[in-house]
């Protein structure tokens, strides 16, 4: 039986990130740096009381990551003489129901006692004492407001045993069933010509089981699951309490995220259009180049959001972006070979809308110089425009025909070398003027996909898919829009 499930990151959103971990009692080959990621451990031979197991799964350490070991060994009654310390330090405040402490789960111990201390500047706001029964362990405690987090560890869960964390989560991670899911709905779209970068989002209520409180917070990530396909990742946006348990929840991907940051913009010259990617996102999200190649863009961005930036890369390059389907954004070429959807996966018949005729297209590409007068100005500099149109007419056009030119105006990564190319990218797309909707049973199609759609009548459409309409139940049906 198929399943569907929303896997809730309850955490501090940016809060690993601006984390400072100063330790005490640590080994000198700990990286507490490590401490704000997930990362493998693996079984190795230190010397403790009965934990050299002797069948070839425990070997030598031969400099692997290691977050945080302590130096001293705890003793026979499982205290430590000297008990290793994290203190942790924020330039920022934040918020959350308390830690999740990830301890090494290569070997079976664990901080059996912790003492926490949750600090607002010089203000003690929360001292607690937890005795953890695993090697993952939320110590709840909501806190609205700190900047420091003082972890002592006490005592170990077996005697003689190093302390061996391996990841702070400021927050507790969560999955919902769709017992607790009384409704949500995903849209994800892209546009392959990259006109725009349209938003995905999620909205959906929650009645949950969990006597544990939420302290939703924006940009805490939601991931969507069914069958162990990743539907996508989404960032809160709105929240609202209806009732003790139910909660209305309104996501949107990470574009509509970069949609509320701004990007100050520049003069490029030649640069790599991978490398202009990653400085817009400033390491805000990981990007996937898996199949494209990278070119270089001459022009200016001028200030904007992100988003809006990352859109005129796009566009100029000549890529499609997306974020489906993963934890990062895609950027990624059409795909070029169809599948078919067969009847057996297919709810309701193919519906065929048919666009207007598009007579012409234009691009504008622009050259800018520096200029004392110019009408441009970025970075303190401005520049002159010198712009040049490039245009393509529809052949098929006839005397009664009525005009329908499109016109792509403030691309100002177009520079004239590829304002051709740019214009024959647009014509192509507005020459697809069917889209073909049928709702399907989802079976992990991502955007840009290349489909074929069952029809009733000879020709069966195909094309990319732009945009996929969820309804989650645990058999999830997607009503897909198809380009053809």
């Amino acid at each position: 039986m198929s399943k569907t499930s929303v896997f809730y990151k309850d955490i501090a959103p940016g809060a690993a990130e601006n984390a400072e971990f100063l330790p005490s009692g640590e080994s000198e080959f700990s990286d507490t740096g490590l401490l704000r990621r997930e990362t493998a451990a693996r079984a190795m031979a230190t010397g403790e009381w009965n934990e050299w197991i002797l069948d070839g799964s425990v070997s030598p350490f031969t400099g692997e990551d290691i977050p945080f070991w302590s130096t001293e060994l705890s003793g026979e009654d499982c205290l430590f003489e000297h008990p290793p310390s994290l203190d942790i330090r924020f330039t920022k405040q934040f918020a959350s129901l308390g830690i999740t402490l990830v301890f090494n789960d290569a070997t079976f111990t664990w901080a059996s006692r912790v003492g926490i201390r949750w600090y607002q500047g010089e203000q003690l706001r929360a001292d607690r004492e937890y005795e953890p029964t695993g090697q993952s362990f939320f110590c709840q405690e909501k806190v609205e407001a700190f900047d420091r987090i003082v972890i002592t560890f006490l005592r170990t869960s077996l005697p003689c045993k190093y302390l061996k964390l391996q990841q702070v989560i400021f927050g507790i991670y969560r999955t919902f069933g769709m017992g607790e899911i009384r409704s949500a709905r995903v849209t994800n779209q892209m546009n392959r010509a990259s006109l725009e970068l349209p938003v995905s989002t999620l909205s959906w209520t929650i009645d949950s089981d969990d006597e544990l409180g939420f302290m939703f917070q924006f940009k805490q990530p939601m991931e969507v699951r069914n069958d162990g396909f990743l539907i996508g990742v989404y960032y809160i946006t709105d929240s609202k309490r209806r009732h003790r348990r139910v909660y209305d929840l309104t996501c949107q991907d990470a574009l509509g995220v970069l949609d509320g940051d701004t990007f100050a913009g520049g003069y490029y010259s030649r640069v790599s259009a991978m490398a202009l990617l990653r400085e817009i996102l400033g390491g805000d999200f990981d990007v996937d180049f898996t199949d494209v190649e990278d070119t270089a863009l001459t022009g200016i961005i001028k200030p904007m959001t992100k988003r809006a930036a990352i859109q005129q890369v796009a566009f100029a390059w000549g890529v499609c972006v997306a974020t489906d389907g993963g934890e990062v954004i895609r950027v990624f070429n059409l795909d070029t070979t169809p599948e078919a959807v067969g009847r057996d996966r297919t709810y309701t018949g193919v519906t065929v809308t048919t666009a207007a005729m598009v007579t012409a297209v234009r691009v504008t590409a622009h050259s800018y110089t520096p200029a004392e007068n110019g009408s441009v100005e970025v970075g303190g500099v401005k520049y002159a425009d010198a712009t040049q149109v490039f245009e393509v007419r529809n052949p098929d056009v006839t005397a009664n025909t009525r005009q329908n030119v499109k016109e792509v105006k403030e691309a100002t990564l177009v520079s004239p070398d590829i304002g051709a190319a740019a214009a024959r990218r647009v014509y192509g797309y507005y020459s697809l003027r069917d889209t073909a909707k049928a709702r399907i049973v989802w079976r992990g199609e991502l955007l840009g996909d290349c489909v074929t759609l069952p029809s009733s009548w000879d020709a069966e459409p195909t094309g990319n898919i732009e945009r996929m309409d969820y309804v989650l139940s645990n058999t999830v049906a997607a009503e897909v829009e198809v380009l053809a």
